[in-house]
C-alpha cells in the first residue's frame, strides 16, 4: 500500500493531522528519544537539527520553500517530542514509514537520508543515560540496542557497509 493511503488510514486512529504526512521520518528518532521513557534536552537538541534540515531537504525537493512551515513542525513536536505518544502510535507511525522506504527505489538521497536517520538515532541513544555510574555496554540502553537493529533491518542497512 502507497504510504499517502496508509497515512490516510491511520490519521484517524493516531490523531494525526494532514502536516504530519511530511513528519513522518522523525518518527525513528522520536521512538528513540522515548526509549527510557523521558525526553532529554541533548536529545532533542539532535531531533531539530534533524528537523531543520528535513524541512530544508523536502523544502527543496518539492520547489516550494513554504509547503511546509516552521510552526507545523512546532506542532508535531509538541505532540510527539514534548508529550509522549502512546507506545502503538510510535510503533504504527515507524512501521509505515520503514513500509515507505521499502517500496521507494532506490536512489542516492534515499541512501544519504536512511543513513541520516541511522546516525541521528545512533547520536540520540547515546547523548544520555538514565543515571551515572552506568555499566560497561550500558551507555546505549538495551531498547535502544533493538530499536537500531529494528531501524538496520528495516532499511537493509549492511553492516558492512562504510559508514561516512
Amino acid at each position: 500500500m502507497e504510504k499517502s493511503a496508509r497515512f490516510e488510514q491511520l490519521k484517524n486512529e493516531c490523531q494525526l493531522k494532514d502536516s504530519d504526512f511530511y513528519f513522518l521520518e522523525l518518527i525513528p528518532l522520536i521512538e528513540m528519544i522515548w526509549a527510557d521513557n523521558q525526553n532529554q534536552e541533548p536529545e532533542l537538541n539532535l531531533l531539530y537539527k534533524f528537523t531543520t534540515e528535513h524541512i530544508a531537504r523536502i523544502c527543496n525537493e518539492a520547489g516550494s520553500p513554504n509547503l511546509i512551515t516552521v510552526d507545523q513542525a512546532n506542532d508535531f513536536l509538541d505532540r510527539f517530542a514534548h508529550t509522549k505518544p502512546e507506545q502503538r502510535v510510535l510503533e504504527l507511525l515507524k512501521q509505515l514509514v520503514i513500509e515507505s522506504w521499502q517500496t521507494q527505489r532506490d536512489s542516492e538521497q534515499k541512501e544519504i537520508t536512511k543513513q541520516s536517520i541511522l546516525d541521528y538515532c545512533l547520536d540520540i541513544a547515546a547523548s544520555c543515560v538514565d543515571a551515572y555510574p552506568y555499566e560497561h555496554h550500558q551507555r546505549v540502553t538495551t531498547v535502544e540496542k533493538q530499536l537500531l537493529q529494528e531501524l538496520m533491518i528495516g532499511f537493509h542497512i549492511d553492516p558492512l557497509c562504510k559508514v561516512s
